[in-house]
């Protein structure tokens, strides 16, 4: 993608300037229509109710159609009787990061990448000029390719159909407000879709454009608002990188790979604590979803970086920063509507899964192939389809 221009990055500073001054109630009083002093942490309101404030910041408005407009039942929030509160509490820095280090004997599933390794996420693009001494790289055939470029090209394709589909890294209760980020990107690559002719030009610069507004201000982002970032920054680069016609596919340049690498890796530091996964109750279903999410979109831009690399004879390298998280949730899991169902499933697995799968028990070891197979083939057997495509890239590629 090209450079930002200085005027460009003067009026998404003075946009980003703005944003963050604009105020904001709390989601219960924006709930309940109340008056909200707007008191932060706690507002009046909620302290007097003896309840929990939370507060959400949205991203900043854009000029496209507003949330309820464009899809208002894919991207509202959308009714759970029996849910918990779904947005966190403001967190400083020190405990977002320390929320994510995984600790000794923990399950592996309520933790980010620990800070050294989210760096590495956002420095992969460094292994084609530095390679890393001791890593397995992946060797994947034409065919491989083929498929995983297929299945990554369906993911884009679902947001912009009419029906309530969503590609396998959304989750249509991962946020408690409209996820205009994630609008923006369903009206953008409908217009793409529908454009008129002659106004290619005028459609794709408006998507790159987009894509540096969401870029440049992602630091200002509350985390669920920069899970809905990389995940539509990362639609958009795959969108585009397919697309037949030249003049798209070379937006997704090395910039727009180290730009996606870099949301990532803040995605990652600023994962949603669940840290009831690896105690004996449950975690709370939202947070869980927000967890799930994060997850299944990181494994899904390392997979295009992938493919992006073998299109530009590029190598790849196994990504052990992730190897100590989770595999793809069940099916189950994932397709709960309600938080009981939920917690039914989960109740399933933990029995089933006194120490969670991990995405490395897909890797090839030598001293454990035969553990690591065996619980990869227990694991395929409830996977998603998302599940199902992590489990065929990998026995086409280390032959499990």
């Amino acid at each position: 993608m090209s450079t930002t221009t200085p005027k460009r990055s003067r009026e998404l500073k003075q946009t980003s300037s703005q944003f963050s001054t604009r105020k904001k109630s709390c989601l219960k009083c924006a709930e309940a229509k109340a008056r909200c002093n707007l008191q932060r942490p706690v507002c009046s309101r909620c302290q007097g109710r003896g309840i929990q404030c939370h507060w959400f910041t949205p991203a900043p408005e854009t000029g496209l159609p507003s949330a309820s407009a464009a899809a208002p039942d894919v991207f509202t929030p959308l009714d759970r009787p029996d849910a918990s509160t779904s947005a966190s509490p403001t967190m400083t820095a020190v405990e977002e990061l320390s929320n994510s280090i995984v600790t000794p004997g923990s399950t592996g599933i309520s933790s980010a990448p620990p800070i050294l390794e989210s760096i590495r996420i956002g420095s992969r693009w460094m292994d084609a000029l530095l390679p890393p001494p001791g890593r397995i790289a992946k060797k994947f055939s034409p065919h491989a390719v083929q498929y995983m470029s297929r299945v990554l090209k369906s993911y884009p394709k679902a947001l912009v159909r009419d029906d309530d589909t969503l590609p396998p890294i959304l989750h249509p209760f991962q946020s408690p407000a409209p996820q205009q980020l994630l609008v923006n990107c369903r009206t953008l690559l409908r217009m793409w879709e529908n454009r008129a002719p002659g106004s290619e030009v005028l459609v794709r610069e408006t998507i790159q454009r987009e894509m540096s507004r969401v870029f440049q201000e992602h630091h200002s982002y509350d985390h669920i608002t920069l899970l809905s970032a990389c995940q539509a920054y990362l639609l958009y680069s795959i969108y585009l990188f397919f697309c037949t016609d030249s003049d798209t596919s070379a937006l997704v340049d090395t910039a727009t790979m180290i730009n996606l690498q870099e949301l990532a890796s803040s995605m990652s530091l600023r994962l949603y604590p669940c840290d009831a996964e690896s105690a004996a109750e449950p975690p709370d279903w939202d947070a869980w979803i927000v967890a799930e999410a994060k997850r299944r979109t990181l494994y899904t831009m390392y997979t295009f970086d992938h493919v992006h690399n073998y299109l530009h004879d590029t190598t790849s390298y196994i990504g052990t920063e992730l190897g100590h998280l989770p595999l793809p949730a069940a099916k189950g899991l994932w397709a709960a509507t309600t938080a009981s169902a939920w917690r039914a499933e989960y109740a399933r697995f933990s029995a089933e899964w006194p120490t969670s799968p991990l995405l490395e028990d897909l890797w090839p070891d030598p001293e454990e192939r035969v553990v690591r197979r065996e619980r990869a083939d227990r694991w395929v057997e409830s996977a998603d389809e998302f599940g199902m495509f992590m489990f065929a890239i990998a026995n086409v590629t280390f032959d499990l």
